[in-house]
């Protein structure tokens, strides 16, 4: 009994809790009036958690670079000393020259085998800034104690945060035909990185970064982003932009009866990921799946084209908005025995913001209010009767918590009329009236009974003075016993 109390003032809580709670769901109803040439996009605003945009979100696509993203987040969670030193054996750098043709070619960062000054920082550096495939490798093999169990390593990790769709089967991204990602999933690992180690931001915001000397660079060398929305110079640049992370591979080459079949490649992509912040406002976007040439066999840069549009498109035209606030009244209903009042307002419980377009009129979006029954008095201020949705263009914005606006007391007529009403129909006013008319029925049976037996008494007294009584011989007054002389 003890345990059933206590789980029920918990569930009371609970239930109090989830009633004054706005309940917010994903919410992408705005597309942009330019193309978006990527095939799956992912664009969320950080600052409320609020879905601007989603595209074949949970599509598999070729993550190629970006998966460099979950290998740091791998490192970030196992390396204790950043400045250690790393070693860079022959196996992190032979694939790329030997075996499969799609890693021949492989974006580097100039890191020599056998290479003895270099840091687990350096490394880092060089996977998210120069998209150095050798890089990871060697953070792989140092990381994991061997690329295979490093690769092991990510795919615990892509579980743990709670990837769907996701598999990957080499640390530096280049293509193999069992790797894949969604645009969707890719969100989930760069914002657990993001929210759980602000090292990882740093590096990924960092526009250049020295690296070590080695044979061939015995001066050291300088290593820079390859994110186009991070240089100054080009046409794509966006103040507040952070990184990620690009990918890009030129084609893909698949094996046909067990042969890399090279004269007939698959047109490669292009992939990109980004975190940007500009007046108070902050998005991360992930597109995949943007083509590597166009129509005229001509190289594009339409992954870091959509990330530019949209970033325009989001700044200049979204804003917080307040949709409703809190005690709008927003229905009546109808209460039964009130006093002074046969109806009751019903008001919202909370505020809501959130990002709509400047030019939106508000006026839009639908007040789904739900079907109350009418009320029966007494009825308390802040009675929660159900959830307001707010629905633009067919999808939840969010619901929202009703309550009632004020009290109202019982009608002090309705009320008496209630109470002898309760008392009538109470089981024991139904017991003493049964048990007052056997009483009562009882009563009256024993008076009649004694009125019987009275009567009874009263006859058979009668007849006895009869038989007592002299006799006389039928004349009125004579003695039928006296002689005459």
């Amino acid at each position: 009994m003890r345990k059933l109390k206590i789980f029920t003032i918990f569930f009371t809580i609970f239930l109090q809790i989830s009633l004054l709670s706005t309940s917010f769901t994903s919410f992408a109803a705005f597309s942009p009036s330019f193309d978006v040439h990527s095939e799956a996009v992912y664009m969320i605003n950080l600052d409320m958690d609020i879905e601007i945009m989603s595209k074949n979100a949970d599509k598999r696509m070729v993550p190629a670079s970006t998966a460099k993203i979950m290998t740091a987040l791998v490192c970030f969670e196992n390396i204790k000393d950043f400045d250690a030193k790393v070693e860079c054996p022959y196996e992190c750098f032979d694939e790329f020259w030997e075996g499969n043709p799609n890693f021949y070619g492989a974006s580097d960062a100039a890191i020599e085998p056998l290479q003895s000054n270099l840091t687990y920082n350096d490394c880092l550096y060089a996977l998210m800034l120069a998209s150095a495939c050798e890089a990871a490798n060697i953070l792989a093999y140092n990381v994991g104690g061997s690329i295979e169990n490093f690769v092991d390593m990510m795919n615990q990790t892509a579980e743990k945060i709670g990837c769907k769709n996701t598999h990957f089967t080499n640390p530096h991204g280049l293509y193999e035909e069992d790797q894949y990602t969604t645009a969707y999933d890719l969100y989930l690992i760069t914002r657990y990185a993001l929210d759980n180690y602000p090292g990882f931001a740093k590096i990924c915001s960092t526009y250049e970064y020295d690296m070590p000397e080695n044979e061939n660079n015995p001066g050291g060398y300088t290593k820079t982003q390859t994110n186009q929305l991070m240089r100054a110079d080009s046409e794509y640049y966006i103040e507040g932009v952070k990184g990620v992370k690009t990918g890009s591979i030129d084609c893909l080459i698949h094996k046909v009866n067990g042969e890399w079949d090279t004269e007939n490649p698959e047109k490669g992509i292009r992939s990109l990921v980004t975190v940007a912040e500009q007046g108070g406002y902050s998005y991360l976007i992930v597109t995949l799946g943007a083509d590597y040439y166009d129509e005229n066999g001509e190289e594009t840069d339409w992954n870091f084209a959509d990330h530019y549009n949209l970033y325009r498109w989001a700044f200049d035209e979204f804003e917080y908005s307040q949709v409703i606030g809190r005690n709008e009244q927003v229905m009546q209903v109808e209460v039964l025995k009130g006093q002074d009042a046969d109806r009751v307002g019903i008001v919202t419980t909370k505020d809501f913001y959130t990002l709509l377009p400047k030019s939106l009129d508000k006026s839009s979006i639908q007040l789904i209010k739900p079907t109350i029954e009418p009320m029966t008095a007494p009825i308390s201020r802040g009675t929660n009767v159900g959830n307001l949705e707010l629905r633009l263009n067919g999808e939840t914005l969010a619901e929202i918590p009703l309550a009632t606006e004020f009290d109202i007391g019982l009608d002090f007529g309705a009320e008496l009329q209630e109470k002898i009403m309760n008392i009538v129909k109470s089981p024991w006013f139904i017991a003493g009236v049964i048990a007052f008319v056997i009483l009562m029925t009882a009563l009256v049976v024993m008076i009649n009974i004694e009125k019987k037996k009275k009567k009874r008494a009263k006859e058979l007294n009668r007849r006895r003075k009869i038989q007592m009584a002299p006799r006389y011989n039928g004349k009125s007054g004579t003695n039928n016993n006296i002689k005459r002389k």
